[in-house]
């Protein structure tokens, strides 16, 4: 070390007599300007090669030497090491310890800056426990990742990145053919986004084949796509393409942001319909496209046909086939009708009778024999309309199974001598071919053979007038010849 300095000391004096000091040259162009072939100045420490200056070719090298195993090259100021290099060949700035990295910066808020032209571009900072990579203000360029040297990622002067574009236009804005992003789980591909086309896909991928896509809010799953396709609303188990879970849950239907119709599942009971802040909307099931059954906000129920505004509940319309009626039918068969035909009304009992009450009391039968009751169920056996009860008419019309009495009047026909009649009303207490008076208590009035016995009675009783008027006209005519 103290011939270094007697060296210096003698280059030192030789400088300030000549000024410029040349070792090899003699035409020395600076203070000190050395000359050779790769010319080097050697730094010794007790006789070891310690560091060293050298001319490589067009390159200057300042490194320590090769015998030095764990020198460290520093430059600094005032007395202070701000720039170290170690053995290894890692550099710290400010800080001379702990080489765990290639490069390492130590400080008050450390920062890299870049400059183009003297003008602040860019910078890497750690600001307190955070790391800072970016631009500066009034540098509108953005910050852009090129692996390869290709530009792949940019993050402009607004903050927003793109990958795949210069030019994104949202926070995360994302280019390419098919782009999609994918998440893997120990290095297997499990969901991904993608934009396919026009279409946005966000799923699982084929290798997952148990997971689900699961939508949370406030870190609590609302919506689940399970491995089939099938998804739950509140239930992270669906059971069908669309399940939902819940107390009371609800499917609300809006329109200009007006709750206008919903599904609810309330305890037990499903509910369809329209919601209060709909005043005149209608519930309407739809087939094949066209309008089937309708409930409008009074509760009036049309099948087929709008029902109308008037004290209906239930109006039926012609379907498709042009049928108009109700069907009831119990295990698959056809138990009774009430249909219209165009012409023509029905109310029809397919099986069984056809009942037809008044709060429960005196029914209308129709029986399936065809026989009829009314106000009851009992039926006279061999009568086809059994009234239990009385009955009013302003008019009525029986008609005998035989024919009209009109055969009294046939020149055939036997009319019995009044005397014949004195006596037969005389042994039997009625007249003859009229029932006894005990016979009708107990079996009643045919009413068409009653009209048509009596009817023969007038007739016979007309025959007999007659004869009697001709009797008086001979009686007549013999007293006035006697005159």
């Amino acid at each position: 070390m103290k011939k270094l300095i007697a060296i210096f000391s003698l280059l030192s004096t030789y400088a300030l007599q000549a000024q410029n000091v040349g070792i090899g040259t003699d035409m020395p162009a600076s203070k000190l300007t050395i000359n050779g072939t790769d010319p080097d100045i050697g730094m010794m420490n007790n006789g070891l090669a310690n560091s060293f200056f050298k001319a490589d070719g067009f390159n200057l090298r300042i490194s320590t030497a090769y015998d030095n195993a764990t020198g460290k090259l520093f430059l600094g100021t005032k007395g202070n090491d701000h720039f170290a290099i170690d053995h290894f060949g890692r550099v710290s700035i400010g800080t001379t310890s702990n080489f765990d990295a290639n490069l390492k910066l130590n400080g008050s808020s450390p920062i890299f800056g870049f400059l183009n032209n003297e003008v602040q571009k860019g910078f890497i900072r750690l600001g307190g426990d955070n790391f800072k990579f970016g631009t500066y203000p009034g540098n509108s360029g953005s910050i852009i990742f090129s692996p390869k040297n290709v530009d792949k990622i940019w993050i402009d002067d607004n903050g927003q990145m793109g990958i795949g574009t210069a030019s994104p236009v949202s926070e995360l804005t994302i280019n390419g053919s098919n782009p999609h992003i994918q998440m893997q789980h120990n290095n297997v591909s499990k969901g991904f986004m993608q934009a396919a086309g026009d279409h946005l896909k966000i799923g699982t991928n084929s290798t997952n084949t148990t997971g689900s896509l699961i939508l949370q809010t406030k870190l609590t799953d609302r919506m689940t796509i399970d491995e089939n396709g099938l998804v739950g609303i509140g239930t992270t188990s669906p059971s069908s393409a669309l399940t939902i879970n819940g107390t009371d849950p609800i499917l609300q239907m809006r329109n200009g942001n007006v709750d206008k119709g919903f599904i609810q599942l309330v305890n037990d009971h499903l509910r369809i319909g329209t919601n209060v802040s709909n005043d005149f909307g209608s519930f309407i099931v739809r087939t094949n496209g066209s309008d089937r059954m309708y409930v409008n906000h009074k509760g009036q129920v049309g099948v087929n046909v709008v029902p109308a505004d008037f004290n209906t509940s239930l109006s039926v319309g012609e379907d498709a086939n042009g049928n108009v009626g109700v069907e009831l039918v119990q295990n698959n068969i056809r138990r009774g009708m009430f249909n219209y035909n165009g012409v023509n009304t029905f109310l029809t009992s397919n099986t069984g009778n056809l009942y037809l009450y008044r709060n429960s009391m005196d029914p209308i039968v129709l029986y399936s024999d065809g026989n009829f009751t009314i106000g009851g169920h009992d039926k006279a056996l061999g009568y086809k309309l059994s009234i239990h009860g009385k009955t009013i008419a302003t008019e009525f019309t029986a008609l005998a199974y035989a024919n009209w009495p009109d055969y009294v009047f046939a020149k055939d026909y036997k009319l019995r001598p009044l005397s014949e009649v004195k006596k037969f009303i005389e042994d039997n207490k009625h007249l003859p071919n009229i029932p006894p008076a005990a016979q009708i208590e107990k079996e009643g009035i045919a009413l068409g053979d009653m009209s048509r016995r009596l009817m023969e009675k007038v007739e016979e009783l007309t025959l007999y007038v007659i004869d009697l008027q001709q009797q008086i006209d001979e009686l007549k005519k013999k007293q006035s010849d006697k005159k």
